[in-house]
């Protein structure tokens, strides 16, 4: 067999595993399903599972950080695109990518919002975010011009962000990606009390 073949074998038992393991997690929860359940969900046997992955938590691992990896891809290309500090428009085009990529990945995300360890992957989220925003801070704000302490400034703009994401993937993604990046921007730019009517 050549090696692009194998190669193709490889990514299709991948996304066959994958697709298996976010079928069970929606439907049994991480702790209750066994690497049975994923090898017969996936047309697989346990030998060819354990080809790709130690057990269920190197699985596990493996999928959310694929997807916080992508995260991070979306942030870093965005904010190394920029030559310049944070302009008023940059917010909303992190945010329209960002939740677009939730959308398209909405089954994954939302199961593990709600399928694993307590929330552990939303920690997870806000980690990442919190540690990139925080290492890249220099690139995006001007020390001198602060009002606040940087950590908070911070961590109010990263739980905005998964705070707005988790509301929107947990009730159906009714508006797009686009219309929710113009809410983040509001509430961004101009602050909650505007957005509530209180200021104009």
């Amino acid at each position: 067999m050549t090696h692009d073949k194998l190669d193709l074998r490889m990514i299709k038992t991948k996304r066959a595993i994958d697709a298996a393991f976010t079928q069970l997690l929606r439907e049994k929860g991480f702790e209750a399903m066994t690497i049975k359940d994923i090898a017969e969900a996936a047309l697989i046997n346990r030998g060819t599972f354990y080809k790709h992955y130690l057990d269920k938590y190197d699985l596990l691992d493996a999928y959310e950080n694929t997807l916080l990896e992508d995260f991070v891809h979306i942030l870093t290309r965005n904010i190394e695109e920029e030559q310049h500090p944070l302009s008023i428009g940059m917010p909303k085009k992190i945010a329209a990518e960002m939740f677009q990529y939730v959308d398209d990945n909405a089954d994954k995300i939302i199961t593990l919002f709600n399928n694993h360890g307590g929330n552990q992957f939303e920690y997870k989220v806000r980690s990442y975010m919190f540690d990139y925003y925080h290492t890249h801070s220099h690139q995006l704000i001007d020390e001198n011009k602060l009002r606040v302490d940087r950590n908070y400034l911070i961590a109010y703009i990263t739980n905005a962000h998964v705070g707005l994401m988790r509301s929107w993937v947990e009730n159906g993604r009714k508006e797009s990606s686009e219309a929710l990046a113009d809410t983040l921007e509001m509430l961004t730019v101009n602050g909650p009390f505007y957005a509530a009517g209180l200021i104009d």
